[in-house]
């Protein structure tokens, strides 16, 4: 009887932790930004937000041209491209820093057209990354493109594609230069999917939230002890 009533309380403590736990799979979210021409640029990343402070040409919001659109420069390896038209367009060097509302993990930057063959563009970040898809052979709007990567720097000639940071992010800090015409990007999340998910962003979970799961599990404990003891 006692391992029954010990079995019943280890299956509601998981119970307990996989209701407050997202789901293993993950697709990506993408921001839709509020257009701008001076100030801080906003936008909303799933059931977060996300911000832009620093220097910039102009934000372009929802309704523009689709520059995203779907091919192999934003898709490779099962991502999916930004699913909007709104992004952060840059011309002079420039400096800035992305905060997001909530904590998020493994964050994605997509890219347009960074750089022109005979004028390399480089974008230097506060974190390193990985480079998850690219324009080298499917080409982008823009037509196809080349990168290289040195320490947390990318440097892009008439570059797209997609950047991803490994960890868990309140703010990620970039620069660009020199100045070249016309090139831009936006940013993106895991978004959790599956039975456990709707597709929102995979955010870092709120201190009530870890303090609601201890409380369970430690009611649980509680509850085990009393009926040891009566036992």
């Amino acid at each position: 009887m006692n391992n029954l009533m010990t079995r019943k309380i280890l299956t509601a403590a998981v119970a307990t932790f996989l209701a407050l736990t997202p789901a293993l799979a993950f697709a990506q979210t993408w921001a839709t930004w509020t257009g701008a021409t001076s100030g801080p640029v906003n936008g909303v990343l799933g059931s977060t937000t996300v911000t832009y402070t620093g220097g910039y040409n102009q934000a372009y919001g929802a309704g523009g041209t689709d520059f995203w659109s779907s091919n192999g420069a934003y898709t490779q390896g099962g991502l999916t491209a930004p699913t909007n038209t709104s992004f952060i367009r840059m011309v002079a060097p420039e400096s800035g820093t992305i905060t997001f509302g909530s904590a998020v993990v493994n964050p994605f930057i997509a890219f347009i057209s960074v750089g022109q063959t005979n004028v390399p563009v480089s974008y230097s970040f506060s974190s390193p990354f990985t480079v998850v898809s690219n324009n080298n052979v499917s080409c982008a709007y823009w037509g196809c493109g080349s990168y290289s990567v040195s320490g947390n720097t990318l440097t892009g000639r008439e570059f797209s594609g997609t950047i991803q940071f490994v960890g868990t992010f309140s703010s990620i800090s970039l620069s660009n230069s020199p100045e070249e015409f016309w090139h831009g990007f936006t940013v993106g999340a895991e978004s959790v999917t599956g039975p456990r998910g709707d597709g929102i962003p995979n955010v870092v979970p709120e201190p009530s939230t870890y303090a609601l799961m201890a409380a369970g599990l430690a009611g649980l404990g509680l509850v085990s002890r009393r009926r040891r003891r009566a036992a």
